[in-house]
């Protein structure tokens, strides 16, 4: 490979961070109704001492198209992106209007390329914060080319972890690209190198809804596919509280997203299970996980 391609959530600096509080309420300490309906106080994940004490949990299947997206989103405590970020070779826009409900399911579109202007993405994010967590999102990828599909943690480019698959090259790869999923660890410090790695895939993510779930705790970060486990990383892990990010986005840079696409591209998310709120000593009703 002739250089290291970037990262999907690199793309997401601090500095492009615009999310004014009048656009992203921060619901810090919010209890939203799915993570107060459970009868577990502690949420114990095989690999991580301690537990969890809180779940969220957001099934799409019940939603129907043409449905008010934000709304839906907003009582499980996610929120839909609406800023710019400067890529290259072509920006791309996080839009309110391509995160859209299908029929039972999560939509992340991003639009056909008009050949001017920037590539209108998608992106919902946690309103909270946290440290440590289990994610588990079950996702179908896109069929069309030219898109990155982001599931990560993200404070800062140097505390952030996160899943991608590159639409363009899922199964076969080019040039630039390897085939497969990717897996990191951002570098922690300034100017180091990150911890990366690809898995190439056994089956097409485009022809069926697959769990990929990231486990995070002090000590690494697990990542996973439909609970198997495809890579652990002990380097680099972060430390600090940050938010949850799932986007769809692509800049046409031909040593990552490619494209950008030429036909509409649609992600579809069916459900999101989330374990946070680390402690490092399990009480009450505990629940494995």
């Amino acid at each position: 490979m002739a250089m290291k391609p970037f990262q999907c959530a690199v793309r997401f600096h601090a500095r492009q961070y615009k999310r004014a509080t009048a656009l992203l309420p921060y619901v810090l300490g919010k209890q939203t109704l799915s993570s107060r309906q459970n009868s577990c106080d502690t949420y114990v994940v095989s690999g991580i001492s301690g537990g969890f004490t809180e779940k969220v949990s957001v099934d799409f299947t019940s939603v129907q198209s043409g449905g008010n997206a934000a709304n839906f989103l907003s009582q499980h405590g996610l929120s839909i992106s609406d800023y710019n970020v400067g890529s290259t070779p072509i920006a791309h826009d996080f839009v309110p209007g391509n995160v859209l409900l299908g029929d039972g399911v999560l939509q992340l579109k991003v639009t056909s390329y008009s050949g001017s202007g920037s590539v209108e993405s998608a992106e919902v994010v946690t309103d909270d914060t946290f440290t440590y967590a289990s994610v588990r999102t079950v996702l179908k990828s896109s069929t069309t080319p030219g898109v990155c599909e982001g599931n990560f943690f993200y404070l800062s480019d140097t505390q952030e972890t996160d899943i991608e698959i590159l639409t363009s090259t899922t199964l076969t790869g080019n040039e630039y690209v390897p085939a497969g999923v990717w897996t990191t660890n951002q570098a922690t410090a300034a100017g180091g190198t990150e911890t990366t790695d690809n898995v190439e895939f056994t089956f097409d993510p485009s022809q069926d809804f697959h769990e990929y779930r990231i486990d995070w705790s002090s000590s690494a970060t697990t990542f996973y596919i439909d609970g198997a486990q495809i890579n652990k990383f002990s380097d680099n892990v972060p430390w600090e509280s940050g938010h949850w990010i799932w986007n769809a986005w692509s800049s046409g840079d031909p040593y990552w997203s490619n494209g950008p696409p030429t036909a509409d591209s649609i992600t579809e998310i069916r459900s999101i299970e989330l374990y946070k709120g680390y402690t490092s000593t399990t009480s009450g009703t505990v629940c494995n996980v």
